[in-house]
């Protein structure tokens, strides 16, 4: 059995990778590994609502690339033309050997009781996909592979090109696309907040909230749209 340390460990090891060694494939026994274990994700009434489809086509790797370079560029000229910048990364996936994309079937809700699928029910879901998603994450660490958290596959437009070439039929929906693979380099520890910080007993602490400034300097010192790393803080994986 692992024991908490390892398992601290493991969390504190994981990283978005985003550069992949070019010639160094995932044999396919990693990647069923892989997703034996995000099976046994946690789900609302045990409504399991995910399927994932594995690409290895080159071609079609290339494409879906090249397609998420597109939603970037558009993206950074947003993010230029608001807010005068941008610190969006391009394809660093694009070498990754393998993605996987992750896809719910929403008709699981009925898996709920009717009240809470009509006011939670797709809470329930997205929650169930999310905690399959960190299994594959954390996963791929356990392997030595790294990994990246792609949300811009569920977009409109990527989303609607990636069903077409994929054959993915109504009504399941993409949720997201993970590329795996061998890390070129381990990605240094992003900055957490501390524990004392978000850690309330008994009921929430007044003197803990963050007022509007608080939130703005977060974003502004320890985020990726900020640029990260200034703010004083523990590091952790992310």
């Amino acid at each position: 059995m692992l024991n908490i340390e390892e398992f601290a460990e493991l969390a504190r090891s994981r990283r978005t990778v985003r550069g992949f060694q070019k010639d160094r494939d995932v044999p396919d026994e990693m990647v069923e590994r892989i997703l034996d274990i995000a099976r046994w994700a946690p789900s609302g009434g045990n409504a399991q609502p995910w399927e994932f489809i594995v690409v290895r086509d080159a071609e079609m790797r290339q494409r879906i690339a090249d397609l998420y370079v597109k939603q970037i560029q558009d993206k950074m000229e947003m993010e230029r033309a608001i807010r005068g910048r941008s610190r969006m990364t391009g394809d660093g996936f694009r070498n990754a050997p393998v993605y996987i994309i992750v896809v719910g079937d929403p008709r699981v809700n009925d898996a709920y009781p009717i009240r809470t699928k009509e006011e939670k029910g797709h809470q329930h879901y997205i929650t169930g996909l999310a905690s399959a998603v960190l299994l594959i994450h954390l996963g791929a660490t356990s392997l030595g592979l790294g990994s990246q958290w792609v949300s811009d596959a569920n977009s409109p437009y990527m989303g609607a090109m990636l069903r077409a070439w994929l054959g993915i039929p109504d009504p399941l929906r993409i949720y997201e696309l993970i590329p795996i693979g061998y890390p070129v380099k381990q990605p240094s520890p992003p900055p957490r907040r501390p524990l004392v910080d978000i850690l309330h007993r008994e009921r929430y602490e007044p003197a803990k909230r963050r007022t509007d400034e608080d939130v703005k300097r977060f974003i502004d010192t320890m985020t990726i749209q900020g640029g990260y790393g200034k703010g004083k803080t523990e590091a952790g994986g992310v």
